[in-house]
């Protein structure tokens, strides 16, 4: 379901992520857990495609997330620590607006 096979990533000269491997099964349930600065959101916005890798490959379903970044991420869901949430926005108008952005039916 989830591979990731060596990915580092680098933010100026310091290294954030060091040739970082796993994979997740379907139906597993997985968590980082780490001190601050360990890599998790670093992670994770690479596994989602928000940033790229420096090095490495990461398959969502199969799809590589940097050659096939729309297939990917159709197949993942991720909410980050602090949620995009629009102010004037309802609890429903969110869920309709989250649901149409994403092509789900009525």
């Amino acid at each position: 379901m989830i591979e990731v096979k060596n990915v580092t990533k680098n933010y100026g000269r310091h290294r954030v992520l060091d040739s970082l491997s796993f994979s997740v099964r379907k139906g597993d349930v997985v968590g980082f857990l780490g001190p601050n600065g360990a890599g998790k959101t670093t992670t994770m916005d690479i596994l989602c495609g928000c940033i790229g890798a420096d090095a490495g490959t990461v398959k969502i379903c199969d799809y590589d997330i940097a050659e096939n970044p729309i297939a990917a991420k159709k197949r993942l869901a991720y909410l980050p620590d602090t949620p995009a949430l629009y102010d004037d926005m309802r609890v429903f108008e969110m869920i309709r607006y989250s649901a149409r952005i994403n092509s789900l039916p009525s």
